[in-house]
């Protein structure tokens, strides 16, 4: 009976407080809910503000900004490179009469230690075209900022990287080979115990460049490497077990010209 008196006598002081003392009261109760809801309406403005800036239209990016200085060649600045040099004759009539050719690589170009002292200096691209007839290096310098071709010229015995197109021809190449298949697939079964049926799935095939001057009277019918476009291959199993032998494959040629073992 005690306690109903105490609960009776609270809210008959709660309901009989001043008109102040209740609204007090009433903006406590009130107060924090909106704070949060105002602070959820800030947050909602600001994700959608950083919305506008990540989402650009279709086909726009936000890296589209012109290059300078050190920066890499973008795309687009690469396919002007080579619609410039094409439209110059000296490197035009270079390729036209090149009955096989690789373009190699466009790459910024390296300006001298004077021009980038200054600041400034105009953005080049290097385009560097393998002549497999010739066996020749075609490079074009395109000023990219004047829109002129600076210079054009050839040179042999120098071999840049091997391009993805020209890897996968050396492939062929060599699984055309049936001599050389033949002993790849011995050593396969020798070191697996599982007959060799696809090449390409089967093998580990990794090359690089081949330069007979890298390893001189080791591989005697590779001996114009260097100055013709070779590949050599290193190739293993799927666990990394070296097959010893070590293909060479002559890309101007067009065949393979060494197969030598990998260890005597």
């Amino acid at each position: 009976m005690e306690m109903l008196h105490l609960c009776a006598a609270r809210r008959y002081s709660e309901y009989n407080a001043p008109n102040s003392l209740r609204k007090d009261s009433y903006d406590l109760m009130t107060l924090f809910p909106r704070r949060l809801r105002l602070m959820a309406l800030g947050v909602a403005i600001v994700l959608a503000f950083i919305a506008t800036l990540v989402w650009v239209a279709p086909g726009v990016s936000l890296q589209d900004t012109p290059r300078t200085g050190y920066d890499p060649l973008s795309p687009e600045e690469q396919e002007r490179a080579r619609t410039l040099a094409v439209e110059r004759a000296e490197f035009a009539s270079a390729l036209n009469a090149a009955g096989r050719s690789e373009l190699l690589l466009i790459e910024r170009h390296a300006e001298s230690k004077t021009d980038m002292r200054s600041g400034n200096w105009p953005r080049r691209a290097d385009i560097y075209t393998y002549l497999y007839d010739s066996d020749t290096l075609l490079l074009a310098v395109v000023n990219l900022t004047s829109g002129q071709v600076d210079s054009v010229e050839t040179v042999q015995n120098v071999q840049l990287p091997m391009t993805q197109n020209e890897t996968d021809r050396a492939i062929q190449l060599l699984l055309a080979d049936a001599t050389l298949m033949a002993n790849i697939a011995g050593q396969y079964q020798t070191i697996t115990g599982t007959e060799l049926t696809q090449p390409q799935a089967q093998l580990k095939l990794n090359t690089l460049i081949y330069r007979a001057d890298a390893m001189p009277n080791a591989n005697p019918g590779a001996a114009a490497c260097g100055l013709h476009r070779c590949a050599q291959f290193l190739i293993a199993t799927q666990n990394d077990i070296v097959i010893n032998v070590l293909p060479i494959v002559d890309l101007s040629l067009g065949a393979v010209v060494s197969a030598g073992p990998f260890v005597n």
